[in-house]
């Protein structure tokens, strides 16, 4: 089956704006008439838990723009700093909405050392799918030390199964989406000014999960989030998801 083909979408963020990766895939599915919901880990409440309302509804300005109903939007609303205590939280929570909506495709995060919360959110996404025998595809975030940041496009030699180059209507509605998270605005920044911004305007890419992951071992070379001063490791996040 192509990407297209599923009748049921569960796409499932670490963060509120992390849908910015895959804007125009989501709204090329509802257009099409396609069932897709949309579920938020945390609430994106790091920097403070009075914002967690504030991007709530941020992404569901986003939703309407992208053609999904405010219904289709979950929140599980972990508490962002949280996350990695509560691993076992979110994979309950991903696996019963997952089964409550019977979805026949997932779509996460890709497991690329970039972020330890996108990577908590990539293997809950995997169990999900793996118990309701769905399909799971995966996007890019970034990977990398902060001052060597890749973004949007797969870690080692792993390879895109999906890519959709953006038309300029595709390509507004991005700008749209980016617009839409004031809060954001800083980290959007970074990115714009990034030697990928270019890339990561042009085209969206998926990469169809055929094997499983093994998330006891690290992605990538070096752990994007062990960057020096950094005090999160690896470690850390192999025994947050054993323990989940």
């Amino acid at each position: 089956m192509n990407f297209t083909d599923f009748s049921h979408y569960l796409f499932v963020f670490a963060h509120p704006d992390d849908e910015v990766y895959t804007c125009a895939f989501v709204e090329q599915l509802t257009r099409a008439g396609k069932c897709v919901d949309v579920l938020y880990i945390t609430s994106g409440d790091y920097q403070g838990l009075e914002l967690g309302p504030v991007r709530e509804k941020e992404v569901l300005a986003s939703m309407r723009l992208l053609g999904v109903p405010a219904t289709s939007v979950h929140f599980l609303r972990i508490p962002e700093r949280q996350l990695m205590l509560r691993v076992g939280d979110a994979k309950a929570g991903v696996a019963a909405l997952a089964q409550t909506l019977a979805v026949d495709c997932i779509v996460g995060h890709d497991y690329e050392g970039g972020h330890n919360g996108h990577d908590a959110v990539s293997f809950c996404t995997s169990h999900a799918a793996t118990i309701l025998h769905a399909t799971l595809y995966v996007f890019p975030a970034y990977h990398g030390w902060p001052e060597n940041r890749v973004w949007n496009a797969f870690a080692g030699e792993q390879k895109a199964t999906e890519t959709l180059s953006l038309t300029f209507t595709q390509q507004e509605l991005q700008e749209k989406v980016i617009a839409l998270h004031e809060s954001q605005a800083s980290f959007f920044d970074l990115l714009k000014r990034s030697a990928d911004f270019e890339s990561f305007s042009h085209r969206e890419i998926l990469r169809r999960i055929e094997h499983p992951i093994d998330y006891t071992q690290p992605p990538t070379t070096p752990i994007g989030y062990e960057f020096p001063g950094s005090k999160i490791r690896f470690e850390d996040f192999k025994e947050a998801v054993q323990q989940a």
